[in-house]
């Protein structure tokens, strides 16, 4: 099947305008030519001198490629603007009851102790992460990942989020630099998704904190639950093992974030707020639900939420 492309021949006139706006683009948002020509899909040293004029030794008009590839980039930002017209901005952090929960284990682990919090996903954990992290001092999240799973590669990661981003050496060498940077500081490490990490980085991180008494908070789906009962010492060092459900109550009050007051629509959401995805969901189905009310320059009806959720989650999703 051929490829439709909308234009393929641009006059001097096309070019020239092109070359102007993209010189205006470069300008208004202080960017240098390496990263308009990241941007434009275009070489660095080529694009700079086309805009310039240079370019086919100053027979810049000829090269059809060039203009093509610049319509195409502005053509997806006006259509990128056009989407965003209609997104809806999503509700700033709500302070759920498991908001609650999970900030309480943080505030414990912060004071020298080490948490677990365990969930299904999509009831808010890594909201409330954010959450204490912007509000609390000498806090430091990690998210753990297949990649970061063992003890050096896991220390890196730490070691970045510490602020040491030029983190090299051995295990030992790069333990012994978190150790240094927390020890005294009265902090907070978050690792989220900890269900990735490895035995031996989990034993890591229980050494560390033992030695500098650095507040840790491990924090993941059920998995992590299940992993840490196989490491009798580290379990046994826990200071609060904190296990998640969805609650009714918090899909309430996401719902009403969102400005659903009528009694059958926030029904409908706390429906899907027990369903998988919980809190999440809800934030899903409501993007998709008020965007296309707005394309459509319709009213918000419990119809549109219904068929926002099978969009998203299929024929029985309800």
């Amino acid at each position: 099947m051929n490829v439709s492309i909308p234009k393929r021949e641009f006059s001097r006139e096309e070019i020239d305008d092109l070359r102007e706006r993209l010189r205006d683009y470069k300008n208004d948002g202080a960017l240098s030519w390496a990263e308009v020509a990241q941007r434009t899909g275009t070489a660095p040293g080529t694009i700079s001198q086309w805009v310039s004029g240079q370019y086919d030794k100053g027979e810049y008009w000829k090269n059809q490629d060039i203009p093509g590839r610049i319509h195409r980039f502005f053509e997806h930002k006006q259509e990128a603007a056009e989407l965003d017209a209609t997104l809806p901005s999503i509700p700033d952090f709500q302070m759920t009851n498991t908001a609650k929960r999970v900030m309480t284990a943080f505030a414990i682990a912060q004071n020298g102790d080490m948490v677990s919090v365990a969930s299904a996903p999509g009831v808010g954990k890594t909201a409330a992460i954010k959450q204490y992290a912007a509000t609390k001092p000498q806090v430091w999240v990690v998210t753990a990942a297949p990649s970061t799973r063992g003890v050096p590669t896991f220390l890196i990661s730490l070691l970045v989020a510490l602020g040491e981003g030029e983190a090299k050496g051995t295990p030992q060498l790069l333990s012994a630099k978190v150790r240094r940077r927390v020890a005294g500081s009265g902090g907070l490490i978050i690792v989220d998704e900890a269900q990735n990490l490895s035995q031996q980085a989990l034993e890591e991180l229980r050494s560390i904190h033992d030695e500098t008494e650095i507040g840790v908070a491990l924090v993941g789906d059920e998995n992590l639950t299940v992993n840490l009962r196989r490491y009798a010492q580290l379990y046994s060092r826990l200071g609060m093992r904190l296990a998640l459900k969805p609650n009714p109550a918090d899909a309430e009050i996401i719902a009403r974030a969102w400005q659903i007051e009528r009694p059958a629509e926030l029904t409908l959401l706390k429906e899907i707020g027990r369903k998988g995805g919980a809190l999440r969901a809800i934030t899903k189905v409501m993007k998709l639900a008020v965007q296309a009310a707005r394309a459509s320059n319709e009213p918000l009806t419990i119809d549109g939420i219904k068929e926002a959720h099978q969009q998203l989650y299929g024929e029985g999703a309800l």
